[in-house]
Formats: C-alpha cells, sequence, structure tokens
C-alpha cells in the first residue's frame, strides 16, 4: 500500500470507469478526492465516503476554461491544496477520415487534449514540490488505428504534453507523467467488444489473453501520485497485457 496520506486529488471522468477506480484507490491509500465529471459522480463520491475519506463532486466540462477555473476554486477553497491531478476525462468517436465530421474532430481535441492542457495550467497555479500531475493517453497515443485519427492523434498530443510539462516543471519539483492503457473495458468500449470477431481479434494480439479492467490503470496511477515514484518523470507506462510490445 502507498502513503498518499494528507493528499488532496482531482480525478476528472471519474463518475465511472477508469476515472472512478483511479479516485476510489488513490483514497484507499489515503487521499482526499474531488471527483470531477460533466455527469453525477454521487457513486464514486459514496465509495470513498466510504473508505473514511473526504471526498466531493463538482461538474466540470474540462474543454470548458471557465468551468476548469471554477473546479480548482472549488478545490481551494475545499481543501487549500492541489497536491495530485489527474487528467483522465475523454471521449472516443469513432470515423473514417473521408466522411469524419469538423465538428467531431473539434470535440476530440478540445476534450482529450485542450481539456489535459486547461486543467494542468489551472491546477500549477496551487501545486508546490512534489506535487504528481498524470495524463491518461493511450496505445492509440503510441500507434496508428484504423478509423481513429482524431483519438489517436489527441492521445498522441497527450503524449508529448506530458513530456513538455515534464521538462518545464521538474526544476521546481512537480512530476508529469503518462499512462497508456490498451484494451480496458469500460462503457467507452463496450460497443466495440460486444462484436465477437472484433474481440477475439483483439485478443489474439494480446500475450495475456485478456482485455484490462478499470483496476489495472489505477494501480499505476497510484504509484505515480505518491513518492514512491519521486524520481519518476516525463515517463510513459503502457498497460496493455504485453499488446505493443508484441507488434
Amino acid at each position: 500500500m502507498f502513503n498518499l496520506k494528507g493528499k488532496v486529488a482531482i480525478v476528472t471522468g471519474a463518475a465511472r470507469g477508469i476515472g472512478q477506480s483511479i479516485a476510489v484507490e488513490l483514497a484507499r491509500n489515503g487521499a482526499d478526492v474531488v471527483v470531477s465529471d460533466i455527469i453525477p459522480g454521487s457513486a464514486t463520491v459514496s465509495k470513498i465516503r466510504a473508505l473514511k475519506r473526504k471526498a466531493v463532486y463538482v461538474k466540470t466540462d474540462i474543454s470548458n476554461k471557465e468551468q476548469v477555473e471554477n473546479l480548482m476554486q472549488e478545490v481551494i477553497k475545499k481543501f487549500k491544496k492541489i497536491d495530485i491531478l489527474v487528467n483522465n476525462a475523454g471521449i472516443f468517436i469513432i470515423g473514417d477520415t473521408k466522411t469524419l465530421k469538423e465538428e467531431d474532430w473539434d470535440k476530440t481535441i478540445d476534450i482529450n487534449l485542450k481539456g489535459y492542457f486547461l486543467c494542468s495550467q489551472a491546477a500549477l497555479k496551487y501545486m508546490k514540490r512534489g506535487a504528481s500531475i498524470i495524463n491518461l493517453s493511450s496505445v492509440a497515443g503510441m500507434g496508428g488505428f484504423c478509423q481513429a485519427a482524431a483519438y489517436c492523434a489527441s492521445k498522441g498530443g497527450i503524449r508529448l504534453l506530458t513530456k513538455a510539462l515534464a521538462v518545464e516543471y521538474g526544476p521546481s519539483g512537480i512530476r508529469v507523467n503518462s499512462i497508456h492503457p490498451g484494451i480496458i473495458e469500460t462503457a467507452m468500449t463496450k460497443e466495440l467488444l460486444m462484436d465477437k470477431k472484433v474481440r477475439q481479434g483483439m485478443l489474439a494480439k494480446l500475450p495475456l489473453k485478456r482485455t484490462g479492467k478499470p483496476i489495472d490503470i489505477a494501480g499505476p496511477a497510484v504509484f505515480l501520485a505518491s513518492d514512491a515514484s519521486s524520481y519518476v518523470t516525463g515517463e510513459e507506462i503502457v498497460v496493455d497485457g504485453g499488446w505493443i510490445s508484441s507488434l
């Protein structure tokens, strides 16, 4: 168990899926957590409070600068500081590049990339030495995938945004790292994985022969949030069942 006692964490997209799992595991290891999402986060808040940690929900569209600023102000008002920021909120719109709508491209970049920038920018104003920013990218940010140009571009952007922030804020003692999930069972991937042919094709490429669960991502996130990773910054942790390694 990692020691996050006394730490205050913000997790975006924390109402369900990977974000919820990360938020709960941060709390299990001692952190108080601010649950941010555009959908109600009461379920996540209840899980955290059941662990005897403090939790609040703040509705936030991370692509909106005003709402992001409000999120940070609410955190400071309630907890007085920000130690951990987990940028997790995101969307995945499938579409052939020839027919992909411009508004779908813009929406993907606005949430998946600009949103991470806005949250990081706003949180950094309050972060001090020892703080940690964790960005959820994807294996799609490390290679190309069919019908996912916007998603791949946004996740690739997160990868380099992470490295740029790590270099810029390393001298201040603030660490910035990224996690690159592979095939994780969430509401976002449910429809895709319901196709037996697609699912079997994906499993055939995985050395571990199983899809991932949100908890598989939470462990690395807790590590990056803790002092156990105090000499780790600008790094990419790939959590994909061995997919990338087998290519």
